[in-house]
Order: structure tokens, then C-alpha cells, then sequence
């Protein structure tokens, strides 16, 4: 009887185990496999944000303006055509 306490108590230890460390192993091998780093991985976890430019002090704001690209449109594609659609009785 003794024997069966002990497995029992043996069993419901590992599944405790189980429950405290599976969650934090399979976190650590899912970003192993999608490859985030752990530094980005603590900002990301603390709110942080990493700064693009370095030379930006916080509250600033930077405002980049690219080219507009001209619109290439080819013989074989056809017009856009707006569509409203009606009730009808």
C-alpha cells in the first residue's frame, strides 16, 4: 500500500513539474525556431520599443517623405469601374 502512495505522490509531482516548466520550454523553442533574439524579445515583453534612429530624443517626432512613384499602367490592364448596388422590388 505504501508502494501505491509513492507512485501516486511520485506522479502528481511530475505533472506539477510538468505544468511549471512546459510552458516555459515550449516559449523558448517556438522563438528558437522563428528566431526572435532575446534582447527584442524582453523589450517586447516590458513595452519597450527599440528606437530606429539613435539621434531621436523621446517625444520627437521624425517625418520622412519619399518620391511618389509614378503610376505604370500597361495596354492589357483594364479600368477600375466603382459598382453601387441596388434594391430592387
Amino acid at each position: 500500500m505504501e508502494a501505491f502512495f509513492t507512485i501516486i505522490l511520485l506522479v502528481a509531482l511530475f505533472f506539477w513539474l510538468l505544468g511549471k516548466f512546459l510552458p516555459r520550454i515550449l516559449a523558448w523553442y517556438v522563438r528558437r525556431r522563428i528566431g526572435v533574439a532575446p534582447q527584442e524579445e524582453r523589450w517586447r515583453r516590458q513595452g519597450w520599443r527599440k528606437a530606429e534612429n539613435e539621434n531621436i530624443n523621446e517625444g520627437e517626432v521624425e517625418i520622412k517623405y519619399s518620391e511618389p512613384r509614378e503610376k505604370i499602367i500597361t495596354g492589357n490592364m483594364g479600368e477600375y469601374v466603382d459598382f453601387e448596388e441596388e434594391k430592387s422590388n
